[in-house]
C-alpha cells in the first residue's frame, strides 16, 4: 500500500515538473518576438512612399525674340515658346525654348544669364552619348524685379541650359518644383511637356 502511494506522488511531481517546463518554454519564445510585430516576415508593414510631382500644362505661348519695331535686328525669324505649367502642390512653372541658329548664340544666351543670377547652385558640362560637350546647364537663384515701391518679393530659381543650339530655361519660385520637372524631362525628354494633359483651370466668378 506504501508503495503504491509513493509512485502516486512521483507521478504527481512529474507532471507538476512537465508544466512548470512548458511554461518557461513558452514565456521565452514571446520574450524572443519583437514587440509590434508578428511572428511571420510576410505581415511586417512598409512605409508609404511619397506622391511623386505631377505637372499639367496650362498655356502655351510665342513671340519673336526681337521687338517687332526694331527693323535692324538681326534675330527677327527667332520664335521663343513659353509654357505655363502647374504643379500638383499648386505652384506654377514658366518653361522657355529658343531654338538659336547656332550653337555659338545659344551659348551666348547661357553666359549671360549666368551673369545676371545673383547666385549659381550648381554648373555642368552636357554630353551627348559619345561622352563629346555640346552643351551646358546651371541652376541659379535670381532676384525679382522691384516694383514701384521697392518690394522685390521672393527670389525665383531658374534652370537654364542649351544643348547645341537649343536653349531652354525652368523658372520658379521654388526650388523643388523646378527640380521635379527637370528630372521629368531629362527621364523623358524636353519633348514630353508638348504632352503634358492640359489643366483645369476655373472659371472666373461673375
Amino acid at each position: 500500500m506504501r508503495e503504491i502511494h509513493r509512485k502516486i506522488k512521483l507521478q504527481v511531481r512529474f507532471v507538476i515538473c512537465l508544466f512548470a517546463l512548458l511554461a518557461v518554454s513558452s514565456a521565452g519564445a514571446r520574450a524572443q518576438q519583437a514587440p509590434g510585430t508578428s511572428a511571420s516576415s510576410g505581415q511586417q508593414t512598409t512605409p508609404a512612399s511619397k506622391t511623386p510631382t505631377t505637372f499639367a500644362l496650362k498655356i502655351i505661348s510665342d513671340g519673336i525674340l526681337c521687338p517687332r519695331d526694331n527693323s535692324n535686328c538681326e534675330e527677327q525669324s527667332i520664335w521663343w515658346k513659353r509654357f505655363t505649367i502647374l504643379v500638383s502642390d499648386g505652384h506654377t512653372l514658366y518653361l522657355r525654348r529658343i531654338p538659336f541658329p547656332s550653337p555659338a548664340r545659344s551659348k551666348q544666351q547661357f553666359d549671360a544669364a549666368i551673369k545676371n543670377a545673383e547666385n549659381i547652385l550648381r554648373h555642368n558640362i552636357e554630353s551627348n552619348s559619345n561622352g563629346d560637350p555640346v552643351g551646358e546647364r546651371a541652376l541659379g537663384v535670381f532676384p525679382k524685379t522691384k516694383d514701384s515701391k521697392g518690394f522685390s518679393g521672393p527670389p525665383d530659381y531658374k534652370l537654364f541650359c542649351f544643348w547645341g543650339s537649343d536653349y531652354w530655361e525652368i523658372d520658379g519660385e521654388h526650388l523643388e518644383d523646378v527640380i521635379a520637372l527637370e528630372q521629368k524631362l531629362k527621364q523623358e525628354g524636353m519633348g514630353t511637356v508638348w504632352h503634358l494633359r492640359p489643366a483645369k483651370v476655373s472659371p472666373m466668378p461673375d
